[in-house]
């Protein structure tokens, strides 16, 4: 993935939390945890860019966290 498709994906993910943790590493990886009270995709169209933003980080987890989810996401770029 190119960084600038990166940063499209981490400026949606602000837009849906604010609170969210990023980590950039230079070693081209990145490390993004969301917290969110919960995970609901109200379209079909909010349906379809979250399976992207999933199918597109090579790591994904989804864990329960008191009465909050949350999500960690790696994603590489070229």
């Amino acid at each position: 993935m190119k960084r600038a498709t990166f940063i499209r994906i981490l400026t949606g993910i602000q837009l849906v939390s604010n609170n969210v943790s990023v980590v950039e590493n230079f070693n081209n990886k990145a490390l993004i945890t969301v917290r969110v009270p919960e995970l609901a995709a109200e379209s079909p169209k909010q349906i379809r860019s979250l399976q992207k933003v999933l199918t597109r980080s090579s790591y994904y987890s989804i864990k329960p966290d008191g009465d909050e989810l949350t999500i960690t996401l790696e994603f590489e770029w070229e």
